[in-house]
């Protein structure tokens, strides 16, 4: 009973003390915004009003936003950055002033300066004397030539290139007296890092307290994904409208708990915790960041009270010499119709007419001299095809038509696009209405990292240089061991479905998914490490591409595994033409993996 008190206390005494910060403080952070995008109605306003917050930060950049900025730079030279920050921020500028929260968010995208100017601007407007610094020096478009010697593809038409930046400039920056730091493409676990550098005063070769302010940061970066969204028992998680926003507090040592503000919807649990921490991660054992390598395989997660859980466990050791480079590229444009299907054999009909249109195009493009499609893809979203089921096992009769294609030339996409109305009149029954009228071309960004020498990188706060305190690097980064198949052993005669089993999440790095399988009791660990191989994921899974390739980690602390899937996505992000380019639900299709020879359920809860 008194555990649980200690516990309790730690994720929401805060609420009902002082917020003055002593060296035996802990840091507490919330994080408002997990992509550009994400809600702006209420999040900054429910952690600064219930959050008690010392830090408030928003994660905004992901390598598709980075070329659609581009794109508005090109037009418009002063903006560059996500004008989304300065809706999130109006509603709770006067109680990030009177509280003394301090924001770093990385909103500055393309244009770190212009958006600070931009800021001051609004503050001084709504007369708020709020410091606002920002870190610059991740942008190698300036210097294109000289990045490019380090690419194995030098030649792409790049319309960014961005290093991936740590969390010692965001440090800094708070150092010099920031109220407000605002950045460009750094990795989204620096946001957290950077004040817990800054509060603490951890040095950067103190690499477990850096592992573990990094897993802090990774766990929140995502917002609500923490906090119940996309979680796999979503009936448990109340008050979806109302969701609770994650907040980290963070001890000197670098334990940390995880919860939300109390009167909020939302769930934190050891599964929602435990499945962020497997989103969008490759090697457990070597999560590459530029301040640290963090090994996560150890990390234990334990409920410590009521929306509240405990994380302690990740290690770390010194980093890589380079960073890596978000470098993106235009290839070419795409364009996607949907359309609902109607009546007996709605998959069978909606895909005959869907081919039939593009090869009515083809025989168009030939007679006009036009290359054909570089690539489509046709689905019957209801007919089971993103379970990897047969077009003519469905007997679906509601479906909703997929159909996409890719080009070099804008205007065979708009040949394509004015020829699909013709279904109505010309082609198989059933067919009732493009969703979102006549689909407009839309540009091709492929993503194509590569690294560059760190002490290369010219890196500035509010354009003053920069110099890291860290001049340690590692020459070789760990790896897990290689995968050792064990025997499955029939232990009964009961069969489950895998979400019975374990919590499941999944995610993407560019052409790659992961898929993240964390055991619901220790007793599992054994035997779904028989089951679950990187050969029968592969089989269960063959239907996402023929170069699909599978290698299997292991996290112990959690009972847990990490699958990275290689060419998964046909291109990813908005390169795919699929349904699912980011293999969001990759995890949803895998619960129906059926494992079999168990005992009753029971004897290993």
């Amino acid at each position: 009973m008194l555990r649980r008190s200690v516990r309790f206390h730690r994720c929401y005494g805060a609420f009902l003390s002082s917020r003055s910060l002593t060296s035996n403080d802990t840091v507490r952070v919330g994080c408002f915004s997990g992509f550009w995008g994400d809600s702006c109605s209420f999040a900054s306003q429910q952690l600064v009003k219930k959050g008690d917050i010392q830090f408030l930060v928003g994660d905004y950049l992901a390598e598709v936003t980075m070329s659609i900025l581009s794109v508005m730079k090109k037009k418009m030279p002063e903006l560059g950055y996500c004008p989304d920050f300065f809706e999130h921020l109006a509603p709770v500028g006067k109680g990030i002033s009177e509280k003394k929260i301090k924001v770093v968010v990385n909103a500055g995208g393309l244009n770190p300066k212009g958006c600070a100017v931009k800021l001051t601007e609004l503050l001084k407007m709504f007369q708020l004397d709020l410091k606002v610094s920002y870190v610059t020096g991740d942008d190698l478009m300036p210097r294109k030539e000289e990045a490019l010697e380090f690419s194995s593809q030098p030649n792409l038409p790049y319309n960014t290139l961005n290093c991936y930046l740590g969390a010692e400039p965001i440090a800094r920056a708070l150092d010099g007296g920031a109220d407000i730091v605002i950045t460009g493409r750094c990795v989204d676990s620096a946001l957290i890092l950077g004040p817990l550098v800054h509060s603490f005063g951890w040095d950067m070769s103190e690499y477990d307290k850096l592992a573990q302010g990094s897993l802090a940061g990774h766990l929140v970066e995502c917002g609500a994904q923490c906090t119940g969204g996309n979680f796999t028992d979503w009936e448990k998680v109340p008050d979806f409208h109302n969701i609770g926003f994650p907040v980290v507090e963070v001890s000197r040592n670098g334990d940390f708990s995880v919860t939300k503000p109390p009167g909020t919807g939302g769930l934190v649990s050891f599964g929602t915790v435990a499945e962020q921490m497997l989103y969008e991660i490759g090697d457990p054992q070597c999560y590459a960041l530029p301040d640290v390598n963090c090994d996560f395989t150890g990390v234990r997660i334990t409920e410590a009270g009521e929306n509240c859980v405990e994380v302690r466990g990740a290690k770390g050791s010194m980093p890589s010499s380079f960073y890596k480079v978000s470098a993106t590229y235009v290839d070419g444009y795409k364009a996607t119709m949907m359309a609902p299907m109607i009546g007996p054999k709605a998959a069978q009909k909606g895909y005959l007419n869907a081919m039939s249109n593009i090869e009515r195009c083809r025989r168009i493009f030939a007679k006009k001299g036009m290359a054909d499609f570089t690539e489509t893809n046709v689905e019957c979203l209801g007919s089971g095809a993103n379970q990897g089921r047969k077009l003519d096992e469905s007997d679906a009769e509601e479906i909703v038509v997929w159909s996409a294609v890719r080009h070099s030339d804008k205007a065979a996409i708009q040949v394509w696009a004015k020829e699909l109305a013709g279904a109505s009149t010309g082609m198989a029954p059933g067919f009732t209405t493009m969703l979102g009228g006549r689909p407009k071309p839309t540009p091709i960004l492929r993503f194509a990292p590569f690294l560059f020498p760190k002490d290369q990188v010219r890196i500035a706060v509010n354009d003053v240089p920069f110099a890291s305190t860290n001049s340690e690097h590692c020459q070789v980064s760990p790896a897990s061991p290689a995968e050792v198949t064990k025997e499955v052993v029939r232990e009964g005669d009961e069969s489950y479905r895998l979400e019975e089993l374990a919590f499941l999440r999944s995610g993407d790095k560019g052409n790659s998914a992961n898929l993240g399988v964390i055991c619901r009791s220790p007793a599992l660990y054994p035997i779904l490490d028989a089951h679950l191989t990187s050969a029968t994921v592969k089989t269960y899974l063959q239907h996402l591409g023929p170069n699909l390739q599978v290698t299997k980690y292991k996290l112990p602390g959690i009972s847990g595994f990490n699958f990275v899937l290689e060419s998964a996505l046909g291109g990813g992000g908005v390169a795919s033409l699929r349904s699912d380019p980011q293999g969001k639900a990759i995890g949803q299709i895998f619960s129906n993996f059926k494992v079999e020879g168990l005992k009753s359920l029971s004897e290993y809860m």
